[in-house]
């Protein structure tokens, strides 16, 4: 564990507000910019955080200081800020490449993550560049962080913040079905939840088996996994998957949609 440090947030937004619970049990001190002011006021009443209206005040008494606010905001909000040498900038701003980003908190580290609101229950899983102990140890309260060696390596990483939200859909619509069945609709819910967890579980418990061996497990020859299994293969369910996948990584890079997209409409 760190020393205790002062952390400031400039933009407490959505995300924030699903992140605190967890980043306080830290033991570091948090200082709250007055940006989005409904919600600073409430995780101010909750958790007992100071509130500071000037930007300039929070980097001047901060060891290190959390960006999160809009993307298209990130560098105006940044750029001349008291940054110091001695102090760090955790950037996340999904789709803010360090180059744009880098310059506008200089002579400050820059360091970029991307959690999802899982943080609020320490399970978001969250990717961050480059690796950097103070950092680490702030946001691992949230869940498991994944450091990369590389910037090149950091936003196509950063769209499975995304795939985090199209699960919710994929089980809400999963949920739905088995209510449609005569089910309890809060039985439905756990059931596919709980059903969700247990897959990811194995997935992330059993790392030395290849995932396709863990399909095979379950979907065996004559199963009925297997027979829904490929009814979905047949529609190429998930290269839609990998599809909205190339689309957001391809916008979070500023290039344009990769022809495969194009070519399926996209």
């Amino acid at each position: 564990m760190t020393a205790s440090l002062t952390i400031g947030v400039i933009g407490v937004g959505h995300l924030v507000r699903h992140m605190m619970p967890a980043l306080v049990t830290g033991g570091h001190r948090f200082i709250l910019s007055a940006r989005n002011r409904e919600t600073a006021a409430e995780l101010s009443r909750r958790l007992r955080l100071e509130i500071v209206e000037d930007n300039a005040e929070i980097v001047a008494r901060c060891d290190i200081v959390i960006l999160a606010v809009r993307p298209y905001d990130a560098v105006q909000v940044a750029g001349g800020l008291p940054w110091r040498a001695d102090m760090t900038v955790l950037s996340l701003c999904a789709g803010v490449a360090s180059a744009e980003l880098a310059p506008a908190v200089a002579p400050a580290r820059l360091i970029m993550a991307i959690p999802t609101v899982g943080a609020e229950f320490g399970e978001s899983a969250t990717v961050m560049w480059p690796e950097d102990a103070p950092c680490r140890a702030l946001l691992e309260p949230c869940g498991p962080v994944i450091a990369l060696a590389d910037e090149r390596q950091f936003m196509p990483a950063s769209t499975i913040a995304c795939y985090y939200g199209w699960l919710h859909e994929l089980m809400g619509a999963m949920t739905a079905w088995t209510a449609g069945q005569g089910i309890p609709e809060d039985a439905a819910r756990l059931l596919v939840a709980q059903t969700t967890r247990a897959a990811a579980t194995v997935v992330r418990e059993r790392r030395d088996t290849p995932i396709p061996e863990l399909v095979a497990d379950v979907a065996t020859p004559k199963s009925f996994t297997l027979l829904g299994l490929e009814e979905l293969r047949r529609n190429d369910a998930f290269g839609l998957w990998r599809d909205a996948a190339d689309t957001v990584a391809c916008h979070l890079s500023g290039a344009n949609e990769p022809d495969a997209v194009k070519a399926k409409g996209g």
